[in-house]
């Protein structure tokens, strides 16, 4: 990994099952944008809609090298409060470049991508501590990819030990069926051999 850039280290599972005390949660709907569709200089833009003003130079050249892969990922999360646009670059081991800008106006960016046919991911998040101090992301996948969860965690680096709360299940870094981009693309619905389903109802929160 590129020194100096901002690295997204980390590690996906399964959900085995539900925490029964959850709270109403993060509504959450994410886009994912085709590259032909942004045009990025020292800014980046959709169209005539300026996302972000001016990269870094230091920056600009790790956007272009992430999106010099075959399949780039760019995406827009709104959450009913604010926008964010990610650019991600390849990922190696469990370890990638990832830039993240927070990008307005919110409502026009909002009536853009809700009139676009661009693929689209839609969940509700919790973030939980677990008893190791950790934060896990237990996210509740909607729509088309109804009846997945997952659960994710951040790491400082590739080798941070962590604990599994309960209702953490098997590992699923490595399978691509499971990033959020492929369930945009391939959702659930239509996965062959998807998982077993977590039950309703598991172990409190702690």
């Amino acid at each position: 990994m590129s020194g100096g850039l901002p690295v997204e280290i980390e590690r996906t599972h399964l959900v085995s099952c539900i925490p029964n005390n959850l709270d109403s949660g993060q509504h959450l709907r994410q886009w994912y944008i085709p590259i032909s569709s942004i045009e990025i200089d020292s800014n980046i833009s959709i169209g005539d809609l300026e996302l972000v003003p001016h990269i870094s130079d230091e920056w600009l050249e790790g956007v272009h090298e992430a999106l010099d892969q075959d399949d780039p990922t760019i995406r827009i999360r709104l959450n009913d409060e604010c926008a964010i646009l990610c650019i991600k670059g390849p990922t190696i081991g469990i370890s990638r470049i990832e830039f993240e800008w927070e990008i307005k106006p919110y409502s026009i960016l909002k009536e853009l991508l809700e009139s676009s046919d661009w693929p689209l991911v839609e969940k509700i998040r919790w973030d939980i501590q677990s008893e190791d101090g950790h934060i896990w992301n237990l996210d509740r996948f909607l729509g088309l990819n109804e009846g997945l969860w997952l659960a994710e965690i951040e790491l400082r680096n590739e080798d941070t030990t962590y604990h599994c709360p309960k209702w953490v299940g098997i590992e699923v870094s490595n399978d691509p069926r499971f990033t959020s981009k492929r369930l945009a693309e391939r959702p659930f619905s239509v996965m062959i051999n998807p998982p077993h389903l977590p039950e309703s109802k598991c172990y409190d929160l702690v």
